[in-house]
């Protein structure tokens, strides 16, 4: 084998390395996941517990379950909320309802964070509705949720609004956070008691 060609066989080997090691870093150490975006690095979502049940017909507003969120460290940073909604908006005619489904996340210092996991609600609005969550709920603290408006996302061409929607979202948030609330103050409770 010549000098040149092991020289490529050996830089190949060093780039494949290279290569390697950084999909490793960025699979693990990149928040990539709607989880892992609430609070800004990789987390784990351990201890689940379901609170309600998913209905299977109708319209709903759901409060499903909750986790506890453990950073890389293993340290507990706060807790997420699975919330999902069903409506009648519907994003394309294959589509029997509109969805909702948000993770509300809450950290050790009572802010709180949402990140859509899907939105399906009618097309024109879905862009609306996403810069209404990013704009209004990334770490509010849970105390002024109610100063959050329910936005009118409007299309003033075919004189429809999307405030159906964006209150569901608000009303998602509000069920998560007085879980929390309601979670936190019984603890606290049995504490004292």
């Amino acid at each position: 084998m010549s000098k040149q060609n092991l020289y490529l066989v050996i830089n190949t080997f060093i780039l494949l390395i290279a290569g390697l090691a950084f999909i490793l870093v960025y699979s693990t150490v990149i928040p990539l996941e709607p989880k892992d975006r609430l609070f800004g690095e990789v987390v784990k979502l351990d201890d689940e517990v379901i609170i309600n049940d998913i209905p299977i017909t109708g319209h709903y507003e759901n409060l499903h379950t909750v986790q506890n969120v453990y950073d890389l460290k293993g340290d507990k940073i706060g807790v997420v909320y699975h919330v999902f909604a069903r409506n009648g908006f519907i994003e394309s005619p294959a589509d029997d309802f509109g969805h909702i489904e948000l993770l509300v996340g809450i950290d050790l210092n009572d802010k709180a964070y949402v990140q859509i996991v899907e939105l399906r609600q009618t097309s024109v609005y879905n862009v609306a509705i996403q810069d209404y969550i990013n704009e209004y709920y990334q770490g509010f603290n849970i105390n002024e949720l109610i100063s959050i408006p329910v936005v009118n996302v409007e299309d003033l061409e075919a004189g429809a609004t999307a405030s159906m929607s964006t209150g569901s979202i608000n009303s998602l948030v509000s069920m998560a956070i007085n879980e929390y609330l309601n979670t936190t103050l019984s603890l606290s409770e049995v504490t004292k008691g």
